[in-house]
């Protein structure tokens, strides 16, 4: 008698490996779909006009007469909620900046880029009117181009 040889064979019939084939090609399109086609559906696609407003308070930094003011009327037209207008106790600011008093990064980088004003301080206080401040330093006119 003679023995019969083995075959080598990975699997043992075809439709388990039609069934690897299926479950790999659905892994392949899964990952395709997480890494290229999910990211482009994420919060910084969304169009502003579809996002609540920002609530701020706005206030004058540097001593312009009517500043806050004027630049509450120009910002009237972004997705910001101007709260109230004030001056600060001294007009010391050189730079604008936003304060934020409430811990919300995403509103943070809105806000940031509808006004310009990329510099930011952190003084967290839950009993504030609204949750940013921005103070109008020196260098408003930078953010404020017609």
């Amino acid at each position: 008698m003679t023995a019969k040889r083995s075959s080598n064979k990975w699997f043992p019939s075809k439709s388990l490996l039609w069934v690897l084939i299926v479950v790999l090609t659905g892994v392949l399109i899964t990952l395709i779909y997480i890494r290229f086609i999910s990211p482009k559906s994420d919060f910084q696609d969304l169009d502003e006009k579809n996002l609540p407003a920002i609530k701020v308070i706005i206030k004058n930094g540097c001593g312009i007469e009517n500043l806050a003011t004027d630049y509450a009327n120009y910002i009237r037209n972004k997705n910001i909620e101007v709260i109230r207008v004030a001056d600060t106790p001294h007009p010391i600011y050189n730079k604008s900046l936003i304060e934020m008093k409430k811990e919300d990064w995403q509103d943070l980088k809105r806000l940031q880029k509808m006004t310009g004003i990329q510099r930011y301080t952190l003084a967290v206080d839950s009993e504030s009117e609204a949750p940013f401040i921005i103070i109008l330093g020196a260098d408003y006119d930078t953010f404020m181009k017609r």
